[in-house]
């Protein structure tokens, strides 16, 4: 059962294929099995545990198991790198706004509890809007606005970990890093509080996705 995710897409290809000495490797957010497929080396690439599922990312072939790995880290380091530089730049907060593919798939691969669910629908469906944190803190069932904040810091760090983010520079206790991943905070005026808005591509992301 060891070789179940790397042969997926392979029993599809070919149902006779013969998977053998499946080597396994961690790079970065990825997770490579490499191995011998019906006589080719080939090495394969999946969101690193505890991810959801085990969906490929992207392959690569080489003369041996080792060089087909060389190979497809070069794929991954280009794959990267061509996400970073298409990021949006948020002036409200100055963060780097991953793309709407880039949050699916985190959305698609990273564990949430349903409160933190219930609170990433809400704040996608307020839209422009936004939410403040009490409004959040209502929508999750949460007894006090600091364990909704809490819980809402934690999705964008997992968000960050998946995709490999900086996080942005804390502002403040309830507006830092974290949050920016999600969204960005909104003050009309002083007697107001802040509102959360969120980004639009992971609106997108979210209501595609939750």
């Amino acid at each position: 059962m060891e070789q179940r995710e790397f042969q997926d897409r392979s029993v599809r290809e070919s149902r006779n294929a013969d998977v053998s000495g499946v080597i396994e490797e961690e790079f970065g957010k990825y997770l490579i099995k490499a191995g011998l497929l019906s006589g080719n080396s080939v090495a394969r690439a999946f969101p690193k545990p505890p991810a959801k599922t085990q969906t490929m990312i992207a392959d690569a072939v080489g003369e041996t198991p080792a060089m087909a790995i060389e190979a497809l880290k070069e794929i991954l380091e280009e794959r990267d790198r061509k996400r970073s530089g298409q990021r949006r730049l948020e002036g409200n907060s100055g963060t780097h706004v991953p793309s709407e593919r880039e949050y699916t798939e985190a959305l698609r691969q990273v564990r949430f509890t349903p409160a933190q669910v219930t609170m990433l629908r809400a704040l996608s469906i307020a839209g422009k809007e936004g939410l403040t944190v009490g409004q959040l803190s209502q929508a999750a069932g949460h007894k006090s606005r600091g364990a909704s904040l809490k819980s809402f810091k934690k999705v964008g760090l997992l968000i960050a970990e998946y995709l490999d983010l900086d996080l942005p520079e804390t502002g403040s206790e309830e507006n830092d890093g974290a949050a920016q991943i999600l969204a960005f905070s909104h003050i009309e005026n002083d007697d107001e509080p802040a509102t959360w808005i969120m980004h639009e591509e992971l609106r997108g992301a979210v209501r595609s996705e939750l």
